[in-house]
């Protein structure tokens, strides 16, 4: 089990995007198609099966409920329920052949530190080195070509 928690988009904010069809809070309408790319669905933290299931693509705001300042960008979850990735199970071995930037955040919603992490690395390592860092309060996961969120990391609480 991870120190760290892999914390995936709400299953209530996933399932209001397929029911509705429009991005929470701009009401950008969701467009649905066959995968096209990997992805992950950010609901379940899976990788899409190209060519075989129907994405959706919607406007979301990782920072909501977390800081301050919005900054909007394009995420897929799957059309179809899945199942909210556990944020205790550590880094998904699924992604690691996809590569990662993490971005560590402080309080203020400043970057305080930036990697780089290679494809077919896995990214918890540096994760952990990251939150050493009593500055960084959560690492934002983005995809490191297209720079759009992933996940966000947290430490877990020992209460």
């Amino acid at each position: 089990m991870s120190e760290l928690k892999m914390i995936a988009i709400a299953s209530e904010l996933a399932e209001q995007v397929r029911v509705t069809r429009v991005s929470p809070g701009y009401g950008h309408p969701v467009t649905a198609k066959v995968a096209t790319g990997l992805g992950p669905c950010r609901h379940c933290l899976q990788p899409f099966a190209v060519g075989e299931e129907i994405r959706l693509l919607f406007t979301l705001n990782p920072f909501d409920g977390v800081a301050g300042i919005p900054q909007p960008g394009p995420v897929f979850v799957h059309e179809e329920a899945c199942e909210r990735y556990a944020e205790e199970a550590g880094y998904p071995v699924e992604l690691v052949g996809l590569g990662a930037l993490l971005d560590g955040y402080d309080a203020d919603q400043m970057i305080r530190r930036r990697l780089v992490v290679e494809k077919d690395r896995s990214p918890e390592a540096s994760l952990r080195e990251m939150m050493e860092d009593d500055a960084v309060e959560y690492v934002m996961v983005r995809d490191p070509n297209a720079g759009c969120f992933r996940m966000r990391v947290e430490r877990r609480s020992n209460g």
